[in-house]
């Protein structure tokens, strides 16, 4: 995830962000993870750091698309702001 991040590799973390987040959900439907205990004793530990690096994965992932949309949103608005001062500058030299 990380590595991904660093490189920027946008599409694949949207898809990861997509699959943790219905992992999650479904996860969520299990009230508070009854159905772990049918499952043999010697698992049930393993399944639960699974449960929870699940959902801790999905909040990772969250968090990482939340700041990379403000950084998109910043750079979308300094863009308009130079097109803006483009527009305006070109107007002034058609007057001239």
């Amino acid at each position: 995830m990380l590595i991904n991040a660093r490189d920027k590799n946008w599409d694949l973390l949207l898809s990861w962000q997509a699959k943790y987040l219905q992992l999650s959900k479904g996860i969520m439907l299990i009230d508070d993870f009854a159905e772990i205990e049918n499952i043999p004793l010697q698992h049930q530990d393993i399944v639960r750091m699974y449960i929870k690096n699940i959902l801790s994965y999905q909040q990772q992932l969250t968090q990482l698309m939340i700041t990379r949309h403000s950084q998109l949103r910043e750079l979308i608005s300094k863009h308009v702001n130079y097109q803006n001062k483009i527009d305006k500058y070109q107007e002034i030299a058609r007057l001239m």
